[in-house]
């Protein structure tokens, strides 16, 4: 079976051979952690790796799915802030496109590309929007979508996810969203919301108490390494999204994140690898990681991981309490289109960047037209595909990277599809947590994000 492909070149990479097997050697004894906590399930602070394993969580997700799709929804709202949607979002733009929500055509209809598991043939998929933001505005505007749907006679179905059930944002728009729905669903609005939380929050126990269907988030899961849990599994499934090839792709690519291996050690733990490098880098100024993704539709990965690094690597305190103020701030850039705003930044300013470029296989080709007209505006490219036009730029970026000594590794994606996007997010899960292990920081907290939270709290108190 086919894999992502991480490519790196120790010259381009920057990287002295010997101190990154330095590094490597130092993940060892944080691989076997890893490991064993296989057999642990959820007990220990590296329950993620577990979820894409997990079958009743899985048969649970598709159960609910189900249900709700007897509903005949036909709009989907994900209420939900963080890691509650940015897994969601990056992974159903990256299958579904940014024309989702305009097409009008019958699922199993592949022609705005996308995965062929999107849902039984002749079954019309709910069109989706994210709440994540208390938007005066964004929130009006969504609102007025909702009530038009509702008062058309059609119905919405509400996925409310918070892991403690006590985000403000998310509350918040919960209350005005279930407003409207009882506005028009009186009698059984409770079958028209999906809430994901901690079994035991206060979500959980309201939940229960108003028949509200409710799946469960491990406890020892954080909200940014959810998206294999039912925080993701559930909209995206929902939306067609083939969920159990998403699993798949990153339970296949586990073994290798886990490897340890003293002799050729450099083609064994790729994750173990990319995280070594990045480290190497920062350690030697590169406070600044820009993933460069030649894919407009993997932006929103993009803004997944730039959560997860931020919450994960950024860090007041090391593991010993001792202050470092340590962390890399993750930028996204979209090729080609970031090659016309920030490349003269990243090739002619500081050299405090170190990159990863990101390439996909596109999943159809079109050929520029041999049209005379046109021949002495840019030449070369008639007659071309744009998927040889892309990876000329990407290409060429590399090796002007390469020229000026800016730091770089690569991965290509063979086709953007669940199984590949399964793969992606895994690889890149392993590679914060053993990024967070050579700066000696705890990558599965976020105390200071609760800093802003007691402040505002302040300050609605005092508005009553």
């Amino acid at each position: 079976m086919k894999k992502i492909i991480f490519d790196f070149n120790l010259e381009n990479a920057c990287v002295d051979k010997k101190k990154l097997e330095e590094n490597l050697k130092k993940l060892e004894p944080e691989v076997d952690r890893i490991g064993e906590s296989l057999q642990n399930s959820y007990d220990s602070d590296y329950a993620s790796i577990n979820l894409p394993s997990d079958k009743a969580c899985l048969e649970s997700v598709m159960a609910l799915i189900e249900n709700k799709k007897k509903l005949d929804i036909e709009m989907l709202i994900v209420i939900g802030i963080g890691g509650s949607n940015l897994g969601t979002i990056a992974v159903h733009r990256a299958i579904h496109g940014d024309f989702y929500n305009d097409r009008l055509c019958e699922c199993g209809n592949n022609e705005l590309g996308g995965s062929k598991n999107h849902g039984q043939k002749g079954q019309i998929m709910p069109k989706v929007y994210f709440a994540d933001t208390v938007d005066t505005d964004y929130i009006c505007d969504l609102l007025k979508i909702a009530e038009l749907e509702l008062k058309a006679g059609k119905n919405i179905l509400i996925n409310l996810i918070t892991k403690s059930g006590t985000t403000t944002e998310t509350v918040a728009n919960f209350e005005v969203f279930l407003h409207l729905l009882k506005k028009y669903k009186p009698k059984n609005y409770y079958d028209y919301i999906v809430a994901i939380t901690d079994n035991g929050s206060n979500l959980w126990d309201y939940a229960k108490k108003n028949n509200i269907a409710c799946l469960q988030v491990p406890i020892k899961v954080g909200g940014r390494y959810s998206v294999f849990s039912p925080v993701g599994l559930f909209p995206l499934g929902f939306l067609g999204i083939n969920i159990e090839d998403l699993l798949s792709g990153a339970q296949s690519i586990l073994p290798e994140c886990l490897r340890v291996s003293e002799c050729d050690s450099l083609q064994v733990n790729q994750a173990a690898i990319s995280a070594a490098i990045i480290h190497e880098n920062y350690i030697n100024g590169k406070n600044i990681h820009d993933t460069f993704i030649f894919s407009k539709y993997l932006k929103y990965f993009g803004c997944w991981y730039r959560q997860l690094v931020g919450e994960s690597i950024g860090k007041k305190l090391d593991k010993f309490g001792d202050i470092v103020h340590v962390g890399i701030t993750p930028t996204t850039s979209v090729g080609s289109v970031d090659l016309h705003s920030v490349a003269q930044l990243y090739l002619g300013g500081p050299m405090d960047k170190f990159t990863t470029f990101i390439t996909v296989e596109p999943k159809c080709e079109i050929v520029i037209p041999e049209e005379k007209d046109f021949e002495e505006f840019v030449e070369n490219i008639h007659g071309k595909s744009l998927k040889f036009v892309m990876n000329a730029l990407a290409n060429g970026t590399k090796e002007a990277y390469k020229n000026d000594k800016r730091p770089f590794v690569s991965m290509h994606m063979p086709l953007v599809d669940e199984y590949f996007m399964g793969q992606l997010l895994q690889f890149k899960m392993f590679e914060v947590i053993y990024f967070g292990f050579l700066l000696n920081v705890n990558p599965f907290d976020q105390p200071q994000v609760e800093l802003y939270k007691k402040e505002a709290r302040k300050i609605l108190v005092a508005k009553k």
